[in-house]
């Protein structure tokens, strides 16, 4: 029996703690912190404020991280958040969580690294004048592309890659941090943008500003919906979670120092590429260090590693189409949902608004983290059937579901298109789940479509469903 179950067509345990640490670091450190700094000072005006974003924003992101691990270690296997809100609350709220994520909240964080990616890659050859969207978009699909491919075709080389670029990114913040803190050391009287930090305060964009940052910090659920692939997960995730969080704060406050002592605020507000701009002032002729590190850590490698297997766990349950449970016969990774991931996230990559694509990102997952989060309350109270290895005080999802909701007012009140555009693309799930999914309005000549491109796929891709356990 154990040979057989070995010998089976399944996703097989591989991951370690290194790599939960790898992983949550290498996703919560992306574009993020070389695009944000800008987003969060902008919207709220003060150089004193948006260090109190930053700090609010990365306690809220620890608190809610260990609430994941809470649900993650109860129920161990692939889904995460989907997995919880079906567990607890059934299909309909399950699937709600499941087809706001692939639809929105991760092609558009995709989107986002990739347009950062092109961004640093091409702005050290375009000086004096804007980069051109066509060429943003093809360095952007081109790394896309490859970054879908590798994790198609071997876990082992993408979770090396991963290792690589989580080193490339602690050590592209590294440069920044120490150049930084170099100059504000030598040069200390030359930076002015600590002088009346708590001026020009702008209230009425706090929203905004908590989006830019929060999305910084988001990415540590990575690994809960990788559960199934984790050798030890209730010994690994608590230390991984408490790690990676811990330095990605004070990483992110240090790169924050760095910034404000080395540019002004109006230089900070002008630059499209902050980390470019901070390079040339600071590293001279070995300013082309920093574009390279920040574009090499922008890559969404991590993002593919992770995420897919949630959508694969999806559909293996019969809540998306059958194509993204498919596993490649030959390398055993979930190629359907690899692939179809690639496919949303080139679509938004042609918005070509990083602020437009954070405010739908920020809004839609906002509301869905917070209704995952209140599974916590119902697993407690009204589920002991459930085994709960690991219990967090409940003052945290308290505290992380009061910020997403006051994060969401606050935003919708400073821009309210963006938050109608957010509310349009949630509705988007009734019609979905109506059509594809409740078996009482389900359209059949869907569910044809769907059997008729899951063949062709199969065919194309050497791939097949997964082989149940006897």
């Amino acid at each position: 029996m154990t040979s057989k179950v070995s010998e089976a067509h399944r996703i097989v345990p591989q991951l370690s703690l290194l790599n939960a640490v790898s992983l949550t670091t290498g996703v919560i450190i992306g574009s993020g912190i070389f695009i944000s700094p800008k987003g969060v000072f902008e919207n709220v005006g003060s150089v004193g404020l948006s260090f109190f974003v930053w700090i609010v924003c990365g306690i809220t992101a620890l608190f809610t991280s260990l609430c994941w691990v809470e649900l993650a270690l109860a129920m161990p296997q692939f889904g995460g958040e989907y997995l919880y809100l079906r567990n607890i609350y059934g299909n309909f709220p399950g699937f709600v969580f499941q087809w706001l994520s692939l639809c929105v909240m991760y092609p558009a964080a995709v989107a986002i690294s990739s347009l950062t990616f092109s961004e640093y890659v091409l702005t050290p050859f375009f000086h004096q004048c804007e980069i051109p969207k066509m060429c943003l978009n093809i360095i952007a699909l081109i790394m896309l592309s490859m970054c879908g491919y590798i994790n198609a075709v071997s876990v082992r080389v993408a979770k090396s890659v991963v290792n690589v670029l989580m080193a490339c990114k602690i050590l592209a913040l590294a440069i920044v941090i120490i150049a930084g803190l170099i100059f504000l050391f030598t040069k200390g009287d030359q930076v002015v943008s600590f002088e009346n930090s708590f001026d020009n305060i702008k209230w009425a964009n706090l929203g905004l500003a908590y989006y830019a940052a929060s999305w910084s910090y988001s990415g540590g659920d990575t690994v809960m919906s990788m559960t199934e692939e984790f050798k030890n997960p209730k010994r690994d995730f608590p230390r991984a979670i408490f790690i990676s969080s811990i330095m990605v704060i004070c990483l992110y406050l240090l790169a924050n120092v760095a910034y404000f002592a080395v540019l002004t605020p109006d230089e900070m507000l002008i630059s499209n590429a902050v980390a470019v701009t901070f390079a040339k002032k600071t590293l001279g002729s070995f300013g082309w260090l920093i574009p390279v590190f920040v574009a090499i850590s922008t890559t969404s490698m991590t993002s593919f590693l992770s995420q897919p297997r949630a959508y694969y766990a999806t559909a293996r349950d019969g809540m998306f189409p059958e194509m993204i449970a498919l596993i490649s016969i030959k390398h055993k990774t979930p190629v359907g949902s690899i692939v179809v991931c690639c496919i949303l996230s080139i679509m938004y990559i042609f918005v070509n608004d990083i602020w437009k694509l954070l405010s739908y990102f920020g809004f839609v997952s906002a509301v869905c983290d917070a209704l995952a989060l209140s599974t916590i309350f119902t697993m407690r109270w009204f589920r002991p059937d459930i085994q709960k290895p690991f219990m967090v005080p409940l003052i945290l999802p308290i505290t992380a579901i009061a910020t997403s909701f006051g994060a969401v007012v606050l935003a919708t009140i400073s821009s309210p298109m963006d938050a109608l555009v957010g509310l349009a693309l949630t509705l988007t799930v009734i019609p979905a789940y109506l059509i594809g999914v409740y078996p009482k309005t389900k359209v059949a000549l869907v569910g044809k479509i769907s059997g008729s491109i899951t063949r062709w796929f199969q065919m194309l891709t050497m791939s097949s469903p997964e082989e149940k356990e006897e």
